[in-house]
């Protein structure tokens, strides 16, 4: 059986003691060749955020359970020790854990239903004991791109929306940024400086993060370090700057916001593109906004 290394960024990466949230990006290289049908209808959920990470309830063949909504993850990941293992490895930025390529019958969020859904066997039980709360998976790239997500972090809902659903006199869309694809993460043009940057928008990073070489000139502004510990438990070093990081077609820049320094070269070789940072939870919980994968548009809503 063939053997696929495959990059699994920082899958939730815990700020060791610190207060500070975990970050999630994740990819899993090839993906199987089953195709799941998908029962799409308008449908709202609550979401309860903790250390930064959104957790709603999502039922895996008829089982309720607790899954955080994660734009860094390929698709649907299990919490749970894969029994197979030389078919699917995951490489992170700390190092490696096991992947099992599995087949769900049905994964429900909502009015939303998938049927012979492709999914991803992994281990969190030890990032359950770091964050004191229970992880039955996550929900990612292969879930979100069949329709457009909306998420209000104030109202603290996320509403998943067909493609061609009319929008409504309330919720408007205020504009738009364009995004590419670097595999499955949605990434946006920015700039630091005089210097162009990439930046992956991950609702799975409970903190904002950019490339330690990014840093230098910020370094001396703030004086945090914590160290960063991954899903395979590893330790790294990291630190915490102040950067002014202006979004390319977002109106409200200029607010400099925290970001940790990590070292993304993994991330960066293992991409379609190389990326420079990741968008987390500080910036995405500004507002209202919503992510389609066909138009390739982030929106902001009035």
């Amino acid at each position: 059986m063939t053997s696929w290394p495959c990059m699994l960024g920082g899958i939730l990466v815990v700020l060791e003691a610190t207060a500070q949230p975990p970050i999630a990006i994740m990819d899993l290289g090839p993906a199987g060749s089953g195709k799941s049908l998908v029962e799409l209808e308008e449908s709202s959920v609550f979401f309860e955020i903790r250390a930064g990470l959104l957790f709603i309830e999502a039922k895996l063949d008829g089982i309720t359970g607790r899954y955080v909504v994660d734009t860094g993850a390929p698709g649907l990941v299990i919490n749970r020790k894969p029994e197979k293992t030389g078919e699917l490895s995951g490489r992170g930025v700390t190092g490696s854990m096991d992947v099992e390529e599995v087949i769900v019958e049905q994964f429900s969020i909502g009015a939303v239903r998938f049927h012979k859904l492709n999914a991803y066997k992994i281990d969190l039980g030890y990032l359950e004991d770091r964050l004191q709360c229970k992880i039955d998976g996550l929900i990612g790239y292969d879930v979100l791109k069949e329709m457009e997500t909306v998420f209000d972090y104030p109202g603290r809902v996320i509403t998943f929306l067909p493609l061609s659903e009319p929008l409504t006199q309330e919720d408007k869309r205020a504009g738009y940024v364009g995004f590419s694809l670097a595999n499955h993460i949605p990434v946006v043009d920015a700039q630091l400086g005089k210097r162009e940057i990439r930046l992956g928008l991950d609702t799975g990073a409970g903190a904002n993060v950019l490339n330690t070489s990014l840093g230098k000139p910020y370094q001396n502004k703030q004086a945090a370090q914590g160290n960063l510990r991954g899903a395979d438990r590893n330790l790294r070093r990291s630190a915490m700057v102040q950067a002014p990081v202006v979004i390319e077609g977002y109106e409200e820049n200029g607010k400099a916001l925290d970001y940790w320094l990590m070292d993304l070269s993994q991330i960066r070789s293992d991409l379609d593109y190389s990326i420079d940072g990741l968008l987390g939870f500080p910036f995405l919980k500004q507002g209202k906004w919503s992510i389609d994968y066909v138009a390739q548009r982030i929106y902001f809503w009035n």
